[in-house]
């Protein structure tokens, strides 16, 4: 018997073998046997309370991206395992996101990082917040290829509006001839300002 055998009056008379080649193909496409995904189909992540997902602005600096997924605003208080603080204004927590597409590790500094409100002011973030929340402590080095996601914490006056994220990041180069010069990656900008609204 031969595989795939179409028997006669089953499908329709006109131009079976045609009509089933084509089916086949499509179902190998459904089932995965085109190209392979291009994307991580990460599973979905809760959102804690008074945050919303963003759309996912992306900025890249050198051989690393970083994206804004999450922003929260008008926390009055920041409780953790060992304490909580009440906010001078309003708490904001911004959730980053970084994947380092290099082949070197590259360092990030959570605390040279700054939150702009719409009056062209620049907030570092809150040390107070970032301990109690046990965010990341000191600098980070992210290995190459490694995706890592992070709340920084901001104290900003009550009626302040957010405006970006200024990420400072690490320029440098995987490339040995950038390495070797302490040149970073041609045409990389930092700091970048990644849009919040």
């Amino acid at each position: 018997m031969r595989p795939f055998a179409i028997t006669p009056g089953v499908l329709t008379r006109r131009r079976p073998r045609i009509r089933t080649v084509a089916s086949l193909a499509a179902l190998a496409l459904a089932v995965g046997c085109g190209h392979p995904a291009r994307d991580y189909h990460l599973p979905p992540q809760p959102l804690p309370e008074h945050e919303k997902a963003l759309t996912g602005k992306t900025a890249t600096i050198g051989e690393v991206s970083y994206t804004a997924i999450g922003l929260g605003t008008k926390i009055p208080e920041v409780i953790g395992s060992h304490g909580s603080w009440i906010a001078h204004g309003q708490f904001v927590r911004v959730r980053l996101l970084m994947v380092d597409h290099g082949r070197e590790r590259h360092d990030f500094n959570p605390y040279r990082q700054l939150l702009v409100t719409t009056d062209g002011a620049a907030h570092a973030p809150s040390y107070d917040a970032m301990q109690i929340s046990r965010a990341p402590n000191g600098i980070q080095s992210i290995a190459s290829q490694e995706m890592r996601a992070f709340d920084l914490w901001f104290d900003v006056p009550a009626n302040a509006r957010v405006r970006a994220l200024r990420v400072l990041g690490d320029p440098s180069s995987s490339r040995l001839a950038d390495q070797l010069k302490g040149a970073p990656v041609a045409g990389a900008k930092n700091p970048v300002d990644i849009p919040l609204t």
